[in-house]
């Protein structure tokens, strides 16, 4: 750790530096800002530059490269205020006289040690956002991996048994959702917790949890939320026209229905402003009975998805399949961009990702391996009666759509690429059903490549 070392060195130089008088620029210098502050203990500070400032974010990388579980566990806002503050106590133990790497040698050793608990400290939290889902509001709680979805009343109960919500604030905040109006509460603890749940839930007919366990604040909401929209996709994957479902299935943190509208002017001719509608209310609409057969029938492919969900979560990474589950949480990932996105060349580009990442790789020829051994299809084979060959199918998803837009020479960026989008939309879900089909008749397997095969 030679880097960690000289950037507290140079660290010490600074705080040395700064002692002079008429070090500090005044407030009449060109490029003054007031110098920050970091706390030392019984209410004392230590004052910084942005030098100070920028040795600290270096010196906090280079704790975050030592240790990869950080950068799954703590986003690097989280990580560099952790270290930030574990250097004011750290810099009270040295005297600005003596040499100053030894200085460095014991900042570095208070460092470690007091950035080394809050890494290991977090526990279990459970995260909870509204969501829409289905189109109808009967659906019997389940789960997909560690995410799991349940109607907000169903909810609501499962945490007054679970006593993270009194019967006060159940009674009211049901009141609320039927319509009512209760009377102002008096401001206390559990009155937060009342305003919490009808801000994270909403106007929502569904709550998504997920349950997480090791992270940092930030990180864990930013996984949580990302958990959730893979668990999302893994219901979507049941209908032919996946996008079409997502477009009713959404966290209400995410963009929300809207109507888009625009404004045209043309000579000589009076126009009215136009407009489309923007994502659906609700997905699809399906019985208790039918979801519960869907559920039961498809039971062993959600739980796949649940795995790489579990891996995604994982703050280690270490899950019975890391390999073959980074390869799903990854296609499952570009597959829910591609349904989300609202350009179609960009869409072509994010499922093109999808079949490149359940290929592992291996551009056009990786992909036409995949599809070969997951679909059965043959390169000069017509996908369809009058349509092209699979080797053109895919030439014009990966070389005309992803490649070219990639590297910036694709001359039919003007095009309309919605029917390419449709097809790379089929060749994605199909090949993503297959693999996890795939991976739950070879429970043992952790090898991607053996997807193609």
């Amino acid at each position: 750790m030679a880097k960690l070392q000289s950037h507290v060195e140079a660290l010490i130089a600074e705080l040395i530096r700064i002692q002079a008088p008429g070090a500090v620029p005044g407030p009449t210098e060109e490029g003054y800002s007031f110098p920050g502050q970091i706390a030392v203990g019984d209410d004392r500070f230590i004052m910084t530059t942005p030098e100070i400032e920028r040795l600290i974010v270096l010196s906090s990388q280079e704790l975050k490269r030592s240790n990869p579980i950080l950068s799954r566990t703590h986003t690097d806002k989280e990580w560099n205020w952790i270290v930030r503050g574990a250097f004011g106590p750290a810099l009270m133990l040295i005297d600005l006289d003596d040499d100053r790497q030894e200085n460095a040698r014991t900042v570095v050793a208070a460092v470690r040690g007091a950035v080394s608990g809050p890494a290991k400290s977090y526990g279990l939290a459970e995260h909870v956002f509204g969501c829409t889902l289905f189109g109808n509001f009967e659906i019997a709680p389940f789960s997909i991996g560690p995410v799991q979805f349940e109607l907000r009343s169903a909810w609501l109960a499962r945490k007054l048994s679970e006593g993270d919500v009194s019967k006060t604030t159940a009674r009211r905040v049901m009141g609320i959702w039927s319509g009512g109006k209760p009377r102002k509460r008096k401001t206390s603890v559990d009155s937060m917790r009342e305003r919490d749940i009808l801000d994270a839930v909403g106007g929502c007919p569904y709550v998504c949890s997920v349950r997480t366990k090791g992270f940092a604040s930030e990180a864990g909401r930013l996984k949580a939320q990302t958990a959730a929209r893979l668990a999302m996709t893994g219901i979507a994957l049941r209908w032919a026209v996946s996008s079409k479902a997502l477009d009713g299935f959404r966290l209400l943190v995410d963009p929300s229905v809207r109507r888009q509208r625009s404004l045209v002017f043309k000579p000589s001719v009076k126009t009215l402003s136009g407009g489309n509608l923007k994502g659906l209310p609700h997905g699809p609409t399906i019985s208790p009975e039918d979801w519960a057969k869907e559920l039961t029938k498809y039971r062993d492919d959600f739980n796949v998805v649940g795995e790489a969900i579990t891996y995604y979560l994982s703050p280690d990474g270490k899950v019975a399949r890391p390999a073959l589950m980074n390869c799903f949480a990854q296609a499952l990932l570009w597959f829910h961009e591609g349904c989300r996105d609202e350009v179609e060349l960009m869409a072509v580009v994010k499922f093109s990702a999808c079949l490149d990442a359940l290929a592992s790789g291996g551009k056009s020829n990786g992909i036409r391996s995949l599809i070969r051994a997951r679909l059965g299809m043959q390169d000069d084979k017509p996908i369809r009666k009058d349509g092209p060959t699979m080797r053109e199918a895919v030439e014009e998803i990966y070389s005309s759509g992803r490649s070219r837009t990639i590297h910036g020479t694709n001359d039919k960026i003007g095009n309309d690429w919605s029917s390419t989008r449709a097809l790379a939309e089929q060749f994605a879900r199909m090949c993503l059903v297959m693999c996890l089909d795939w991976a739950l008749r070879n429970p043992t397997s952790n090898d991607p490549l053996a997807l193609k095969k």
